[in-house]
C-alpha cells in the first residue's frame, strides 16, 4: 500500500509536492479505507485525481510509474545510458544547472512501513536510500555520490551482503542487486512488481483502449486464467450489457507476415427467451469491449493485493459502470488482499457519493510558472465537514482544480 508520494522538479512539478494516501483515526473505520499496521493510520483503497486538461494529473501517476520502472528494471539499461526522465522545463537555465529530481515514496509491505528516497539528474543518481520503520525509520541502505572519489559512499545494514553489488550511476541499487540474486532486493522488487501502471515517461499507454489487439490480448489472458474470466463475465453481465456469458472460440487469421495463425476470439452470448445467440464481442459496444479489457488488468490486482495506477480510467465506460468498477476496491469480497487504486478521472460523477474528501486530489497549473500544484480535498478550507456531494461545490469553483474558461 502506498502511504505518500513526494515529488520535486519532475515533469510539470517544480516545487516540492506531497500527496498523501492515508487518513487518521478521525476518518473512521469504513470500507473506503484499508487496514494499516501503523497505529492511527488508514490507507485509501481508492484515490481519485481530478483537474483540468494539462494540469498534471498524468504526471502525478507518471511519478509512481517511473519509480516502479527505476526500482525494478533500470539495471537492464546500458551502463552509459542517460536516465530517461523529464525534469521541469520552465525555469531559465535549469537544463544547464542540472537541477536534481527528487522522489520520496512511503509504502507498506507485509506489515512493515518503508521509505524510499532518490535524487538524480539525467547523468547519475546523486543519492538513494531505503528506510524501514521499526520504532523509527532506520536506514537499510544509503548511497551518495562522492565528487572527489567519483564513486559512491555506501552504508547498509540488515539486508545481507552488499559489497559485490554494482554501483550503477544510472540504475537503482535495488535493481542492480536483483541482477545479482540478492534476496532482500528481490523481496522489495517483488512489491513493486505488484504495481500495475498504464503510463510511461511519454504518457499514457493504450493498453486499456477497446481496440482489436487489446481485446484479443485480453482473450489470451483470460484463456489462461479461467477464474478471472468467470469474474469478468459476472461483472460484464451486471453492467447491463445484455450479455449472459462470453466464449473464447479459436479462429484462423493471418499475422502481419502473412502466415496463418490460430487466435482466441471472444464471442458474446445473449440469452433471449431461453435461446442463446452468439455474436463477436468486437460487434458489441465500445463500452462493453472497454470493460472486458479493463477487467483483464483490474482483476489480477484485486486478487494479489497490488496497486493499480491508471490514467484515464474511464475510457469508453458509462459513469455508472466506472462507479461500479471503482467500488470493487471497497468490498472485502472482491478485494480480499487490500489492493489499492490510484487513478485520474474525468468522470466527476464520482464526487457525488463514491469518493470522500480524503480520497480526492485536485491538480492545477500555476499560470505564472506553468508548474503543477496538487492538494487533497480535506486540506481545502471549508471542506472540513464530510458531505455526500462534493460535485456541486467543485463545479462552483469552491475547491479549485477546474478549467478557467
Amino acid at each position: 500500500m502506498i502511504h505518500s508520494l513526494a515529488i520535486q522538479n519532475f515533469s510539470s512539478f517544480h516545487e516540492p509536492t506531497l500527496v498523501e494516501f492515508t487518513a487518521g483515526i478521525k476518518a473512521g473505520d469504513r470500507d473506503i479505507f484499508l487496514e494499516s499496521t501503523q497505529p492511527g493510520v488508514s490507507v485509501n483503497s481508492v484515490t481519485g485525481i481530478f483537474g483540468p486538461n494539462a494540469s498534471g494529473k498524468t504526471n502525478l501517476l507518471k511519478a509512481i510509474a517511473f519509480l516502479r520502472y527505476f526500482i525494478v528494471d533500470s539495471a537492464s539499461e546500458k551502463p552509459d545510458a542517460k536516465i530517461a526522465v523529464e525534469a521541469f522545463h520552465f525555469v531559465e537555465g535549469a537544463a544547464e544547472r542540472h537541477e536534481p529530481i527528487l522522489f520520496r515514496l512511503e509504502f507498506e509491505y507485509e506489515t512493515k512501513l518503508y521509505r524510499y528516497e532518490v535524487e538524480f539528474d539525467h547523468q547519475r543518481v546523486q543519492f538513494e536510500a531505503l528506510y524501514r520503520k521499526d520504532q523509527r525509520f532506520r536506514y537499510l541502505f544509503e548511497r551518495s555520490w562522492n565528487m572527489v572519489e567519483c564513486d559512491y559512499d555506501l552504508k547498509a545494514q540488515d539486508i545481507g551482503p552488499t559489497k559485490q553489488i554494482a554501483q550503477r550511476e544510472n540504475a537503482s541499487f535495488i535493481a542492480s542487486a536483483v541482477l545479482q540474486e540478492h534476496a532482500f532486493a528481490k523481496y522489495i522488487s517483488g512489491y513493486f512488481k505488484t504495481c500495475y501502471v498504464n503510463v510511461h515517461i511519454l504518457g499514457r499507454m493504450t493498453t486499456h483502449d477497446p481496440e482489436f489487439m487489446n481485446v484479443l490480448g485480453a482473450s489470451d489472458y483470460f484463456s489462461e486464467h479461467q477464474d478471472y474470466l468467470a469474474d469478468a463475465i459476472k461483472h460484464i453481465a451486471h453492467a447491463d450489457t445484455g450479455i449472459s456469458s462470453i466464449d473464447l472460440d479459436p479462429i484462423k487469421r493471418m499475422d502481419p507476415q502473412g502466415k496463418e495463425q490460430e487466435v482466441l476470439f471472444p464471442m458474446a452470448r445473449h440469452t433471449v427467451a431461453g435461446v442463446d445467440y452468439k455474436r463477436p464481442l468486437l460487434a458489441e459496444s465500445r463500452g462493453t469491449q472497454a470493460l472486458f479489457v479493463l477487467l483483464r488488468y483490474i482483476l489480477p490486482v484485486l486478487e494479489t493485493g497490488g496497486v493499480a495506477v491508471i490514467d484515464e480510467f474511464e475510457t469508453g465506460l458509462h459513469s455508472h459502470v466506472v462507479k461500479y468498477v471503482v467500488e470493487l476496491f471497497y468490498s472485502k469480497t472482491t478485494n480480499p488482499k487490500a489492493a489499492q487504486l490510484i487513478a485520474n478521472f474525468h468522470t466527476d460523477y464520482l464526487l457525488q457519493s463514491t469518493l470522500e474528501k480524503y480520497q480526492i486530489v485536485f491538480t492545477e497549473k500555476n499560470p505564472a510558472t506553468q508548474s503543477t500544484e496538487a492538494w487533497r480535498l480535506d486540506k481545502v478550507k471549508g471542506a472540513a465537514r464530510n458531505t455526500n456531494n462534493h460535485y456541486a461545490k467543485y463545479h462552483a469553483g469552491a475547491y479549485g482544480g477546474i478549467p478557467n474558461l
